[in-house]
This record gives structure tokens, C-alpha cells and sequence, in this order.
């Protein structure tokens, strides 16, 4: 090829980078946070949020379908629809531990917006889903699968490379053993022991808590237990100079803790096993700003070389065309596929988790009772609005297993499986 032939070569080769950078861009387009309405959820308006989710589920975007599904889930649950709960959170689940993806989508993930991805949630959007779907098999009287679904969450919570964050869930360790313990299984010692030590774990790393928590020291106590979803739990957002990096920030709520009582006597405040906040925190966020750091500087880096390469193409003189034909493409590719990559972190998250899930459990005589459940703030005042009163009965074998959110809701109904 004469060099008059080359520079067209080249920029047919050029526009070809083009036309394929953009399709990847088209293909790569970000997908916002569903706008669910965080106000009526913690006013107690389950039906408004359920709705909204529902409609997202069939008509938003598919790569939120898991996260909408979750947020469906949860409201079913607290309004009674037990099987659809389960449902729910059982086919988000299963969106949600399918770690692999297309390629195409990955594809587009890397050079576009990380948000064009299909949802799969954070490690610690994961165990949350494990721990409902596990309560779902619960009520449905079915430790076995409610274990299940916690091992699986011990699984999700070990998706970090550095082993020490192996085990750092207290609250699914803790509900395998119980479950175990209902299933008669002799393992649920061994879950008991990892419950203590990725308590102790957490709280040496900045989780919130008492080392002194009644249902660690002392797991087969109790044929009533009572958990408690204490506030609201972490936005995630995004920071750094190209909001490269997804960051986690708490929101207010002013219940931060419960206190139970059986038939007007106190029974005792529950204790925390999982701190939500410190699992986004330590979990998903540090895991993800390291590969989001890596995606800016390749921006830079690409954007700057394909510049100054396309520049000493520029100023080849006649005798040097063929080279110039060579950094012209090179520095077009590169040029290209620094202005297209997207360096935004995902900032799509399951806003309506809790802050924090506590539990009590506590020995009750066979028969029907009065469950009395106030919510407190930090100054250990109770919080009128949240106060929730259930009538349960205790089974003359077994056990009785209700849950509570702070939230205003009459009735709250959560059976004992």
C-alpha cells in the first residue's frame, strides 16, 4: 500500500474503533437506583411501597429486578402475605447468587457504566437475603431449607479475598444453630462457636454491639425468640474525583434498640447480631473501591496516551507515514476507549434493609400470651409511635419465633411457625 493509500486505511480503521466503542457505550448504559419511596416505608405505608415495587418488577428495568423483588418481598412479609414473601425472596435470591455474567454484559460493564450490569447486590445485600429467605422456610416450618439458605448466606459473606472477613455475620452462624437444634441435628454447637467468634470478630473491627450477648452465650436458651429489625439501613453513593468509588452512609432513624415484655412483666432488651452499616462498610464497599480505583486510572492513563499518540502522528513528516499510520490508530483506540470508559460506581442498593437485627430469646410456659415489643432511641427512651403488641402462644413442644421492625404498623403479623 502507497503511503497517500495508508492515512485513509487508517481512518477507516478509526471509524470502525468508533462505531464499536459506541455500540459498547449504548450497550453499557447506566441503570439508576429505583426511586422507592423511603418516606412511606418508614411512615408505615407498606401497601404505597409494595405497589411501587411491583410495578418495577413487571415493567422497570430487568437488571433490577432482584433488588425490586427484595423490596416487594420484605413489605409482603410484614403485611402477612407469607407465601409470596417467600417466593419473592427466593427467585431474588436466586438472581442474587448467580455470580456469573454474559459476556456482553461484562463487556459492556467494563468499558460503560458499571450500573448497566444485572443487580446481584453487595456481600452484605446478600446475606440479608438469606437470612429473609431463611425466615420464609421458617414460618413455613422447614429448618431444614431455612439452613440451607443461611449457609448460603455464609457463603455470600465470604466474598472478599482477604479470609479474615470469612466470618463476620454472627446473625445467620447464630440461625443455622438454631435450626440445627430444631432439626436435632448435633452440628448446631459448631454453628454456635462460629456465631461467638465472628461476633467478637466484628466488634474488634468496628461493628456496633455488646461482647456480652445473652443469646451467644447461651444459644439453646429459650423457647421463644423475638428479633428485632432495629432502623433503617445504609445509602450507598458515589465519591472520589470520577465517583469511582461507591461509599456507604447511615441513615437516621431513631430506634436503635427493643425491649420486650411477656403479659406486662419485662422480659429484657434484645442484643445486637448483625450490624448492617459495618457489614455495607467493611464488606461491599472495601471490596469494590480498589477495582473502581483501577477503572480511573485506566481512564486517565488511555485518555492521555491516545492524545499525545495521535499528536506525534500529526507532526510525522512524509518519510515516517507508516509509523504515523501505527500511532494513529493506536492512539485513536486508545483515545476512544478512555472517553467511553465509565468509571461511576454502582450505586444501586436495597434501601429498606434495617440498621441492625437484634434478638432475644427467653423460656415461656406453654399457652397463649401478650408479646409487648417498644422500640428505644440512643438515650434508651422508648419511641411511642413504634411500640408493637402481638398475642402469641407458646407450643407445648417447639418453639415460638416472631419478628419485628420499627416501624409504625398495626399488628406487625409475623406468626409463630
Amino acid at each position: 500500500m502507497s503511503g497517500s493509500a495508508a492515512f485513509p486505511a487508517a481512518l477507516r480503521r478509526l471509524r470502525a474503533l468508533a462505531s464499536s466503542a459506541l455500540c459498547l457505550l449504548a450497550t453499557g448504559c447506566a441503570i439508576s437506583q429505583p426511586a422507592v419511596p423511603l418516606r412511606q416505608f418508614i411512615d408505615g405505608d407498606l401497601g404505597a411501597v409494595r405497589s411501587f415495587a411491583a410495578a418495577q418488577a413487571s415493567e422497570g428495568p430487568a437488571e433490577n429486578l432482584a433488588l425490586v423483588l427484595n423490596v416487594q418481598a420484605q413489605c409482603d412479609l410484614l403485611l402477612g402475605r407469607f407465601d409470596e414473601a417467600r417466593a419473592g425472596f427466593v427467585r431474588a435470591g436466586q438472581i442474587m447468587g448467580s455470580w456469573s455474567t454474559g459476556s456482553g454484559e461484562a463487556t459492556g460493564a467494563i468499558l460503560g457504566s458499571e450500573s448497566s450490569k444485572t443487580w446481584k447486590g453487595d456481600p452484605y445485600e446478600k446475606t440479608m437475603n438469606a437470612f429473609y429467605v431463611a425466615w420464609a422456610f421458617l414460618l413455613h416450618g422447614e429448618p431444614d431449607n431455612a439452613r440451607a439458605a443461611c449457609k448460603r448466606g455464609i457463603l455470600a459473606d465470604a466474598e472478599v479475598e482477604d479470609e479474615r472477613y470469612q466470618a463476620d455475620n454472627a446473625l445467620l452462624f447464630w440461625l443455622a444453630g438454631r435450626m440445627s437444634r430444631l432439626m436435632g441435628s448435633p452440628d448446631a454447637d459448631d454453628f454456635f462457636k462460629e456465631a461467638r467468634q465472628a461476633h467478637t470478630f466484628a466488634l474488634e473491627h468496628g461493628a456496633r454491639g455488646e461482647a456480652n450477648v445473652p443469646v451467644l452465650n447461651e444459644p439453646h436458651r429459650g423457647n421463644v425468640v423475638v428479633l428485632a429489625e432495629c432502623g433503617m439501613g445504609p445509602e450507598k453513593y458515589g465519591d472520589g474525583g470520577q465517583d469511582e468509588l461507591a461509599r456507604f452512609r447511615s441513615r437516621s432513624h431513631p430506634a436503635v434498640r427493643a425491649r420486650v415484655s411477656l403479659d406486662g412483666r419485662p422480659v429484657g432488651p434484645t442484643a445486637l447480631l448483625v450490624d448492617v452499616d459495618y457489614q455495607a462498610r467493611t464488606l461491599g464497599g472495601t471490596a469494590m473501591e480498589g477495582i473502581r480505583k483501577g477503572k480511573a486510572v485506566f481512564k486517565s492513563a488511555a485518555t492521555v496516551a491516545g492524545i499525545v499518540l495521535l499528536d506525534q502522528a500529526a507532526r510525522a513528516g512524509r518519510r515516517h507515514r507508516e509509523a504515523a499510520q501505527t500511532q494513529a490508530i493506536v492512539g485513536g483506540a486508545l483515545l476512544l476507549a478512555g472517553l467511553l470508559t465509565s468509571t461511576a460506581a454502582d450505586v444501586r442498593h436495597w434501601p429498606t434493609l434495617p440498621s441492625s437485627v437484634q434478638a432475644l430469646a427467653f423460656d415461656a410456659p406453654p399457652g397463649p400470651h401478650q408479646l409487648d415489643v417498644e422500640f428505644l432511641d440512643a438515650s434508651g427512651r422508648s419511641l411511642p409511635g413504634l411500640r408493637q403488641v402481638r398475642d402469641i402462644v407458646v407450643p407445648p413442644a417447639g418453639e415460638c419465633w416472631q419478628l419485628f421492625r420499627s416501624l409504625p404498623i398495626d399488628g406487625n403479623p409475623s406468626p409463630a411457625p
